[in-house]
């Protein structure tokens, strides 16, 4: 038996090393950052039924058509008392609530459509309204007394009532009813723009949401849940500044380059080092990631050997996470964190494509195409530094928002495409 465990021992190989634990250092790079769901497909759905999504596109187009009428809302011309406007001239004014097309999320309970807005007929009756101030007709009537070329002053001359005792002695109270007669006009103007601004505000509040909720839960059989969002600026969004530029070129007499002027005007580029920013990246493992920093992961050990503080590992996370140090009580940020691990926050190019019949005279001339960009649309990530960076429907960069707008006039039809890229 001795000489059986002998030839056995001599036979072993032990070529092994022991190796501990403290010194495994991983190598696990940054994460890829995957754009949002609604960015890869409009509809983003699965069903176990396959029948039920033969009907989807007929429920979004009909879905689009709602949103956008229901933006469109206006009172009856004789409500407010004012001229009828044609529909016509309705649907090529500018002074409306641009809407994109919607991007829908569907669950298992809810459908959750997103909606972004630029709301340019607030604008224009804030402007409007302001200019129309009541205050100033207080401050105004007085000197339309004074001034030897209004109608008042020549009733008031008729009459031979003296103007100086009126200016300065007249009393507040009465010259409410002065104003109702001199202002008359300028008051109606006034009732009806805060009218249609009521209007305007109602439209983004749950009230009347909920009565179009209502409507478009009869495509799904679900609960409709909105997210509108409120843009700043037209150019954040190619499906609104695609709108603008087919009403705008709607007119005759238009000059197709100073309006892709006019959108390209909007942008503002960040200032940036295009050397530092498009300079390749040498692949260094990242020692402040999680899964490099510490071996074991789990929370008992990590609070462990940072002295039983929850606050600090937290703290000390963030700051190597996103670069951000020093954060205390006081100014810790939530929001700036956050912020920070976006990308394509910032606009890095504009380009519009132009094609189409859409010459000053009417007569069937060739179409004209015309180009116009600002920045670049290249992913900075893929492109220079090296970096993978996944696509959007297989083809389209994950940086770029893409939409057509097709029109037409009396002598042809014409389309706009538009692309915006981040970084």
């Amino acid at each position: 038996m001795r000489t059986q465990v002998n030839i056995f021992n001599k036979n072993i190989k032990n070529n092994y090393k022991i190796i501990p634990f403290n010194i495994k250092v991983n190598s696990v790079g940054d994460t890829k950052y995957l754009p949002a769901a609604s960015k890869e497909w409009r509809n983003s759905i699965y069903f176990f039924n396959s029948n039920y999504l033969k009907d989807l596109p007929i429920y979004d187009l009909n879905l689009n058509k709602l949103i956008k009428g229901y933006f469109n809302l206006y009172f009856n011309n004789k409500l407010l008392k004012y001229k009828y406007v044609s529909n016509r001239l309705r649907r090529l004014s500018l002074y409306r609530i641009y809407v994109s097309k919607a991007e829908i999320k569907h669950t298992s309970s809810k459908t959750i459509v997103t909606v972004y807005t630029y709301n340019k007929e607030n604008i224009s009756l804030k402007k409007r309204i302001k200019i129309l101030n009541p205050y100033s007709f207080h401050q105004g009537w007085k000197k339309w007394i004074l001034n030897k070329r209004s109608f008042f002053y020549k009733i008031f001359y008729l009459l031979n009532i003296n103007r100086r005792y009126l200016y300065k002695n007249i009393p507040f109270y009465y010259s409410n009813n002065i104003i109702k007669f001199m202002f008359y006009n300028k008051l109606l103007l006034l009732r009806r723009y805060k009218f249609r601004l009521n209007l305007n505000d109602y439209k983004f509040k749950d009230v009347f949401l909920h009565k179009l909720s209502l409507i478009i839960r009869k495509f799904y059989n679900k609960k409709v849940e909105f997210n509108i969002i409120k843009l700043r600026s037209i150019v954040f969004n190619t499906d609104i500044f695609t709108e603008i530029l087919k009403l705008k070129l709607k007119k005759r007499r238009i000059n197709v380059i100073k309006v892709m002027n006019f959108i390209l005007s909007k942008v503002n580029l960040p200032t940036v080092n295009r050397i530092k920013e498009r300079a390749s990246l040498t692949k260094i493992i990242d020692l402040n990631l999680l899964e490099n920093k510490y071996n074991n992961l789990s929370l008992n050990s990590i609070v462990n050997n940072n002295n039983n503080n929850l606050d600090k590992v937290l703290i000390e996370l963030y700051n190597n996470s996103f670069g951000k140090k020093n954060y205390g009580k006081e100014n810790f940020n939530v929001k700036d964190i956050i912020l920070s691990s976006v990308k394509y926050k910032n606009i890095g190019g504009i380009r519009l494509e132009i094609k189409g019949r859409l010459t000053k005279r009417y007569r069937a001339d060739r179409s004209i195409f015309k180009v116009r960009w600002k920045g670049g649309l290249k992913n900075i990530d893929s492109s220079y530094k090296g970096l993978s960076s996944p696509k959007i429907r297989g083809y389209t960069n994950s940086n770029v928002e893409y939409s057509i707008c097709t029109s037409k006039r009396r002598i042809g039809s014409f389309a706009i495409k538009g692309w915006i890229s981040g970084k």
